[in-house]
């Protein structure tokens, strides 16, 4: 076998949602998952077994050291302990795909992005609704001028409830962890807004605790940010996971020559839709072959379920964007054009987003508009 022939292998940090998702997504982007790291080693192993993952471990440096056919780690551990794995892995040269919320502030977030330029290594955020087909589609009708110039933006999300009967993982419930909505959430609005319209500059949020059930929670499960971007478009993202009704979830973006949405499909299931309306009426646009995403297999091993979001992972949604998101990288370590146009989020993104959640969360503390630092 040659070396281009060769699997490249993977350590995935994390047992939680990196369990659930990477793992899958990895090997489908034609990776060979070698290990994985958690805080206990006992636990980790059991975790492991069913997946047939060969090594499980508390060491990450330790496993980088002793198997030089892991190239890229996948972090997927809670927000506030992104920053160790990932330097480790960058000071061993491996190339790095990490979750988000990024970093535990801004001023980490250059650091890592830093450390990760400096390496030469390729490097991705874990912002894998880049390649969800509906998302997909309405930035390039946004970005190929189909609506004109984009004026306004927005995103809303609201669920009626979070399934309380299962426990949420400790960070999320924790401000100071980085846990709440807007980071778990929101980030990927953020990024769906900067991968779309550009740079956002200036942000004004509020941030909300909805739950009743949750006395001991101090993070938020509600959020609603305003933003401007560089070229002056004004938008709002605001997501709920416990706003009493009925479900609620619609994209627009207008501009000056039309508008343009995503709509979901006419039977409960179906996939997303985007259309436009301008001087010509409003039509649906064809989704193309390339962005179109396998239906979602949800996980099949239900002792490892723990926590809500273990169920909300579980459902599969995420895994083909992920692993188109690993495809993309795959190609760039083996010195490849990527297989699609569409760019992954780098650490770059991660820094850019990073400073955009620590304004938004200044902004909801002192209840003014923030303007955003540049990365």
């Amino acid at each position: 076998m040659t070396v281009e022939q060769t699997p490249i292998g993977a350590v995935v940090v994390g047992t939680g949602f990196g369990l659930f998702t990477h793992i899958r997504a990895l090997r489908e982007a034609g990776f060979e998952v070698r290990a994985i790291v958690g805080r206990n080693r006992e636990r980790t192993a059991q975790r492991a077994a069913p997946l047939g993952i060969p090594l499980a471990s508390d060491n990450l440096e330790q496993v980088l050291a002793d198997d030089p056919a892991i190239r890229l780690v996948t972090v997927a551990t809670p927000p506030h302990a992104h920053y160790t794995p990932v330097m480790q892995a960058i000071a061993a040269g491996r190339h790095v795909m990490c979750e988000k919320p990024f970093a535990r502030d801004l001023a980490q977030a250059r650091e890592m992005l830093a450390a990760a330029e400096k390496a030469g290594i390729v490097h991705a955020l874990g912002a894998e609704f880049r390649f969800d087909s509906a998302q997909a589609l309405l930035r390039r009708v946004v970005q190929d001028g189909l609506i004109g110039d984009p004026l306004m933006f927005s995103r809303i999300y609201q669920q009626p409830g979070s399934g309380e009967e299962e426990p949420l993982a400790d960070w999320w419930t924790d401000a100071a962890q980085g846990g709440g909505f807007l980071g778990a959430f929101g980030t990927h609005m953020i990024d769906q807004v900067r991968s779309t319209l550009g740079e956002i500059v200036a942000v004004n949020a509020i941030l909300r605790k909805l739950t009743t059930t949750r006395p001991s929670m101090t993070s938020d499960d509600y959020y609603n940010v305003q933003f401007r971007t560089n070229s002056g478009c004004l938008g709002v993202i605001e997501a709920a996971m416990n706003f009493p009704g009925p479900f609620v979830m619609a994209t627009k973006v207008a501009g000056t020559k039309g508008a343009a949405w995503i709509q979901s499909g006419a039977a409960f299931g179906d996939p997303e839709q985007v259309w436009i309306k301008d001087a010509d009426g409003a039509r649906q646009i064809v989704m193309p072959a390339e962005l179109v995403n396998p239906a979602p297999e949800p996980f099949a091993i239900e002792e490892l379920i723990q926590t809500e979001m273990d169920r909300w992972h579980t459902q599969g949604f995420d895994v083909a964007p992920y692993a188109k998101l690993f495809g993309q990288m795959k190609a760039r370590i083996e010195g490849r054009a990527p297989p699609l146009p569409d760019p992954a989020g780098d650490f770059r993104d991660a820094a850019a987003g990073q400073a955009v959640l620590d304004a938004a969360r200044l902004s909801a503390a002192q209840g003014r508009w923030v303007e955003v630092e540049a990365v």
